[in-house]
């Protein structure tokens, strides 16, 4: 039974790494993390990008289930003439203004919580589209949402005003992000906390993905974003204390996925495929071949989803040397696996090649782009370990104390998590699993087992990915890609 005015406070590093979330550069998340639960084998879900793992963490889900297949994707309905951005917040209102609500497929957590007569806010650093995607229905529900990179998408207005009022303007952007990080703590303490008390908030750190992406993993502007993130998480962990909340609130924290380090500038996938002899085009319905969604993972829409012309550019994608895992819906490495088996995922799952190099600090995991992020910068979406490897640890009365949980967990645990600890019952239809080894009065873990697939191509290539299943969850683990 859960404890009355029980809340959970969701507080995310977007694209911390574990191996650098280290003592020494965050000691406040570290003390937390030894003090209560940390899981040792955190997952992302793929693609490893923003949006589709901050829906993960609103319902529960994976792609297949969920829809958000990707951080642009094909929806004909929400963008008719190109693909669907939904990290534009512009377009992305639109978009689900044309889906009548129905940009996801499963309900979110903030429709879950409204059934049960609570609430949700949200406040993020994080693009605009990704604060719409964490609390979309903040519109219709008159629960609390705030973007800092668009105040003016953000919602009730009346109640940005008086943030603004009381906490101040919003601090211009800046890489590192470090004044957004203090000013999203405040927005939390100064108005979220005293005013709303919903029963979950989640805070979302633009940092370390920042800086990460332009600065670069490791870099000294980088570690010092890393090292304000932990700081702004003390001060929520000393307000705790002195608000004698220690017995009322409960905290998680999470990255939504890893990132590794940009090795090339943006290779030109589609003048390839041009020279190649196929066609492309913004969509595959005016005649082209086919539309390319991809930065360093993503895919190809194929014209009519023509199966002979899916066989003829996965072949051709196979004997390029950047090419990574390449999968589709029927192939020995499929959609289903990957997770995204939807009707708006691409016909040809697309990752760029990674390796396993060592940058200038000593930082692992290196991969190609058809981006433009600096060479040396970061970037993430891909199965590469360090990608899909991410830190989740929780702490407060409903957890135990002093646990290192072995068995792996992701994003996808979280809403189910949160939802038992509320004692509201999770939806059925949900991919995610309760943490039960986490909570105080919680048992063991299910059994966990591990899964590979593999499939040769042309010219020598062979592509393997590895999960594991912990009852009926799966967790990617990694793939990798093997020439002879």
């Amino acid at each position: 039974m859960t404890e009355p005015n029980t809340r959970v406070l969701i507080v995310c590093f977007d694209a911390l790494r574990p191996d650098m979330a280290t003592p020494e550069l965050m000691p406040r998340l570290n003390a937390f993390a030894d003090a209560g639960v940390r899981f040792t084998k955190g997952r992302s879900t793929f693609p490893t990008e923003t949006r589709v793992n901050q829906t993960a963490l609103v319902t529960g889900s994976v792609p297949s289930r969920h829809g958000i297949v990707g951080n642009k994707f094909i929806d004909r309905v929400a963008s008719p003439d190109k693909l669907f951005n939904t990290g534009d917040e512009d377009a992305l209102r639109v978009g689900d203004q044309r889906l009548d609500g129905k940009l996801v497929d499963v309900p979110v957590l903030s429709e879950i919580l409204a059934a049960a007569d609570e609430s949700l806010a949200v406040v993020s650093s994080g693009t605009p589209g990704g604060t719409r995607m964490l609390n979309h229905r903040a519109e219709k529900l008159g629960h609390f949402r705030l973007s800092l990179h668009r105040p003016d998408a953000s919602t009730p207005a009346a109640s940005v005003a008086t943030v603004v009022e009381r906490v101040g303007p919003i601090p211009k952007h800046a890489i590192p992000s470090l004044d957004w990080l203090g000013y999203t703590t405040d927005v939390y303490l100064k108005y979220i906390q005293p005013d709303l008390d919903p029963a979950v908030t989640v805070l979302w750190f633009c940092e370390p993905d920042n800086s990460y992406h332009y600065k670069g993993l490791g870099a000294d502007d980088n570690l010092a974003a890393i090292a304000r993130a932990d700081a702004e998480f003390g001060r929520l962990l000393d307000w705790r204390d002195s608000a004698g909340l220690n017995d009322s609130l409960n905290i998680i924290t999470l990255s939504d996925h890893g990132q590794i380090t940009v090795s090339n500038d943006a290779i030109d996938i589609a003048g390839a495929l041009t020279d190649a002899g196929f066609s492309v085009g913004a969509t595959p319905f005016d005649g082209a071949d086919c539309a390319l969604a991809l930065s360093s993972a993503g895919g190809i829409y194929v014209r009519e989803s023509d199966p002979d012309l899916i066989r003829n550019i996965v072949e051709w994608l196979q004997r390029q040397s950047w090419c990574g895992l390449v999968f589709t819906r029927d192939g020995d490495l499929n959609h289903s696996q990957m997770n995204m088996d939807h009707r708006r995922a691409p016909d040809i799952g697309l990752v760029m090649a990674t390796e396993d190099s060592v940058n200038e600090a000593g930082v692992v995991g290196a991969t190609l782009q058809t981006s433009a992020y600096p060479i040396g910068g970061g970037l993430h979406g891909g199965v590469h370990a360090k990608e899909l490897h991410a830190w989740l640890a929780m702490g407060g009365r409903a957890f135990r104390s002093g646990v290192k949980a072995e068995t792996p967990s992701g994003v996808i645990d979280i809403l189910p998590t949160t939802l038992s600890i509320l004692g509201i019952t999770p939806p059925a239809a949900i991919d995610g699993r309760i943490l039960t080894e986490a909570l105080k009065d919680g048992g063991p873990a299910p059994d966990a087992v591990m899964e590979s697939y593999a499939q040769a191509g042309a010219d020598g290539y062979r592509a393997h990915l590895s999960l594991t299943r912990v009852g009926t969850t799966g967790y990617l683990e990694r793939g990798w890609v093997e020439r002879s």
